[in-house]
């Protein structure tokens, strides 16, 4: 009797307690023993090797001038900037040259590849500072192409204090700091904040545009120690559209030493231009072969904008995400209120269709907002829409994310994720301020008076390692980095990927902030891959990559294998601009079907071509033909 009492009078949390449990069972991850997270991580090798910009080991700094209004707040400030790109600058036809932004020395500088034959010395690129002052500029990033299309390639960097400049190559001068020529693209010395860019034909003309993600308001001296005006912060942790606006540049003409663009910035509604923006990625999802926009924003909502563009006039459609009963507003895209950090594109489902992985904060006992992984939950090509996943397959949770790459280091033909982990690096946990800062009045925050104070001392999530999710037989995602006997500790911000040594392998380079920067090359038991350097004409001669492009093959077993000719997707980081297709277990000589399809100012084009694992060069023609110039 007393125990059916007992069992009376609790019988609803008895209930909700049963609840709560079978909740949580379904909820918690699978988790691999040691011995099965070893077993997973054995195919994987890298020889890890540090780099730095030339000079930047002797200062010691970790902290930059600032605006006297955010001296309080100066770590924080100073916590972006390094960024890092793989690409062929010397002409040896793989990309074994690293375009590093090292922040300690606020310096661009290009350099071999650790192990790479080159024998050029590593050199700097100057900072243009007529009309600003020298005091108030930092490099945030680093983009090589080839921007006048006469079949060199350029390098594009941008700024915090101006605007950015492409260094223009002259082929008569050899590999040095001469043989580049600083060329302004935008007129009037206006001062912009940028934190990301991306090459992509937006117009669908058959030249690559630019699209720049601006951060701090346009005209905010963030780097002048005797600025005197008012400074303003974001007006909120999740709704701020106060920031510098994002540009749209369509490509307009070049020569042997200029290029010009028209500013089409218009094309994005000013409504939408302003978040926060960290991270940029540009790839064709409506099967059009014009690139759809991803605007990854800190402090508010990422925007996911369709391409309705013609020749000449760029046109962009908001995607509006449904919402259902048991989705989260914040997992619904573009309804977030996250602080998106980096964006990347790849295909973890294996139909042929790119999935989005973008970057937050999702750090335990910290912020836990979550990482999203988005799938597709549709087959309409003219609108499509998108669902997370990443809790479903593992990847929702880390810590304080930037960039993130889809990296097939074991050309098994699943992607895995890389992931660059680590805000700020010092004693004293800064989380209890941060977070206290981060229930305040969204009113206040636009004050950086009303600010706690941060400083070099305050750590956040700067005791961590970066991540390498691998999937599984199931599917699911597990972190293998802790297996691989990589460091720890880490403020990384940017990663490259590209096949370096030309053996089909990916090999990795990550950007750090006031750290040296970490290659890591690629020894891993792999399958086979075809790594294919695209190109097409360039409008002023030779060939130039063909940004944007896609390729597509079908493996034995039914999987699709998707890339493009990346422009820069991302947050710090910029992979080579090539395509690569990993194969799985196959024969040296199998022969692959590989469908090519682009866009050029005659239209769309697809053609397929035979190929085996390998490097292979292939150029685009205008017919639609695809060419084999080099195995």
């Amino acid at each position: 009797m007393i125990v059916t009492d007992l069992l009376r009078r609790h019988a609803a949390k008895l209930f909700a307690v049963a609840v709560i449990g079978v909740c949580s069972g379904f909820a918690m991850p699978p988790r691999l023993s040691n011995a099965e997270l070893k077993a997973l991580a054995a195919p994987l090798k890298f020889t890890a090797s540090y780099f730095s910009a030339p000079g930047s080991e002797e200062s010691r700094r970790n902290v930059r001038q600032v605006h006297p209004d955010l001296a309080a707040i100066d770590a924080w400030i100073s916590s972006v900037g390094a960024g890092v790109a793989l690409a062929d600058i010397s002409g040896s036809g793989r990309p074994s040259d690293i375009c590093i932004v090292d922040p300690r020395g606020d310096s661009v500088a290009v350099m071999p590849v650790p192990g790479s034959s080159a024998t050029y010395a590593a050199f700097t690129l100057p900072t243009p500072s007529t009309g600003y002052s020298d005091a108030t500029l930092a490099p945030m990033g680093c983009l090589p192409a080839d921007f006048n299309e006469d079949g060199y390639l350029d390098l594009l960097v941008y700024y915090w204090g101006r605007t950015p400049v492409v260094f223009i190559r002259n082929p008569t001068t050899a590999l040095s700091d001469t043989a580049f020529l600083p060329t302004e693209i935008i007129s009037g010395h206006e001062i912009w904040n940028t934190n990301a860019a991306v090459l992509a034909d937006i117009d669908g003309d058959g030249h690559p545009d630019l699209v720049f993600g601006n951060y701090f308001q346009d005209g905010a001296r963030v780097l002048d120690a005797t600025a005197t005006e008012r400074f303003e912060m974001q007006h909120s942790m999740s709704r701020a559209f106060n920031a510098g606006r994002d540009r749209v540049l369509l490509w307009k003409a070049a020569t042997i030493s200029s290029v010009t663009y028209t500013d089409a910035s218009a094309a994005l509604p000013d409504d939408f231009a302003r978040g926060w923006t960290l991270a940029l990625g540009a790839r064709d999802l409506t099967d059009d072969q014009l690139p759809e926009l991803y605007i990854a924003n800190d402090f508010g909502p990422d925007r996911l904008f369709i391409n309705r563009s013609t020749i000449g006039h760029p046109a962009f459609e908001l995607v509006v995400a449904d919402r259902d009963l048991t989705t989260p507003r914040s997992k619904v895209l573009g309804q977030d209120s996250f602080k998106g950090m980096g964006i990347d594109f790849g295909d973890v489902v294996g139909d042929g269709r790119a999935a989005i992985a973008v970057s937050n904060i999702a750090g335990e006992y910290a912020l836990l907002e979550s990482h999203f992984l988005f799938v597709r939950s549709n087959q309409d090509s003219d609108y499509p829409r998108f669902r997370d996943v990443s809790g479903e397959l593992g990847t929702w949770k880390s810590n304080w994310a930037w960039d993130v790459k889809f990296v097939d280091v074991l050309n098994s033909g699943t992607p895995g994720l890389l992931q660059a982990i680590g805000f700020v690096r010092g004693e004293r946990n800064a989380w209890p301020t941060l977070q206290e800062l981060a229930m305040g009045n969204d009113e206040l925050l636009s004050s950086p008076e009303v600010w706690p104070r941060f400083s070099p001392a305050d750590d956040l999530s700067g005791q961590d390692h970066d991540r390498l999710f691998i999937a599984d037989a199931t599917g699911y995602y597990h972190d293998v980095w802790p297996a691989l006997g990589l460091d720890n500790g880490t403020i990384s911000r940017g990663i490259a990927t590209g096949d370096v040594f030309g053996d089909g392998r990916l090999s990795i380079a990550i950007a750090r902030q006031w750290q040296p920067s970490l290659f890591l090359r690629n020894l891993s038991e792999t399958g086979r891959a075809i790594v294919v350097d695209l190109r097409v004409s360039g409008a002023v001669g030779g060939l130039r990559a063909a940004i944007g492009a896609e390729a597509r093959v079908t493996l034995p077993n039914g999987r699709i294998v998707t890339s493009i000719v990346d422009g820069g997707n991302g947050h710090g980081g910029k992979r080579a601009p090539e395509i690569h297709l990993g194969l799985g277990e196959v024969a040296e000589n199998a022969s692959f079907a590989v469908q090519f399809i682009w866009r050029d100012a005659n239209g769309q084009h697809a053609a397929t071509l035979d190929l085996v694992p390998g490097r292979h060069q292939l150029v685009l023609q205008p017919d639609g033909i695809v060419e084999e110039v080099r195995k």
